[in-house]
């Protein structure tokens, strides 16, 4: 798995994890969202274990 990251607005951000164990043979995609700013913050809404993921993809934008 890897997490997609597009850029939806001014500095922010959908981070996607497409799982494809999840609902087959479709899959699922999980979004987090991040803003930044002075204090960024991310909106996620996957599981716990997408951590090392959604880190490694909002490394890619910011330092964490």
């Amino acid at each position: 798995m890897k997490t997609r990251v597009d850029e939806i607005g001014d500095r922010i951000y959908r981070l996607s994890t497409y799982v494809p164990d999840i609902a087959p043979p479709a899959g699922f995609t999980f979004d987090q969202f991040l803003i930044l700013g002075e204090e960024p913050m991310l909106f996620h809404a996957g599981f716990r274990r997408m951590f090392l993921l959604v880190l490694e993809a909002v490394s890619r934008l910011m330092p964490v």
